[in-house]
């Protein structure tokens, strides 16, 4: 079975404004991240997307990430034998996991808040795939 997952990066970027206006909101020392940071932002998403499909290496058969389109900015073609992961639940995860990837670059490794919630998503994206069968 194949799958293409088709991700906007807009989604993903809302999700960083949102957490980041939160963020600032409950410390005066925080600077919030807005659209204008949108191009260092868009390249620790494709950071953050490059180790992810290291993990998912086995089931991806092809991708592309182009943060200069409208929609479907992350492309991700996947391969399963049998059945495959819901394509929401799975789409979803990716875009939390990418999210709380730029947010950890971007606010540093010692906050364990985003390094455990990047941990915490990556390992749901496998854990998703595991739940399948790698193609022959």
């Amino acid at each position: 079975m194949k799958m293409t997952l088709k991700i906007n990066l807009d989604a993903i970027l809302d999700r960083i404004y949102a957490e980041s206006a939160w963020r600032a909101a409950h410390r005066n020392d925080i600077y919030t991240l807005t659209p204008d940071n949108e191009r260092m932002l868009s390249l620790k998403v494709e950071q953050g997307l490059n180790e992810l499909l290291a993990r998912m290496a086995g089931y991806v058969t092809g991708w592309n990430y182009n943060p200069n389109i409208e929609e479907g900015n992350i492309t991700l073609q996947l391969k399963f034998d049998g059945n495959s992961p819901n394509e929401d639940i799975l789409s979803s995860t990716i875009i939390e996991a990418l999210a709380f990837y730029a947010l950890l670059q971007f606010y540093g490794e010692q906050d364990t808040y985003y390094g455990t919630a990047w941990r915490k998503h990556r390992a749901h994206v496998v854990l998703l795939l595991c739940r399948t069968e790698l193609p022959a």
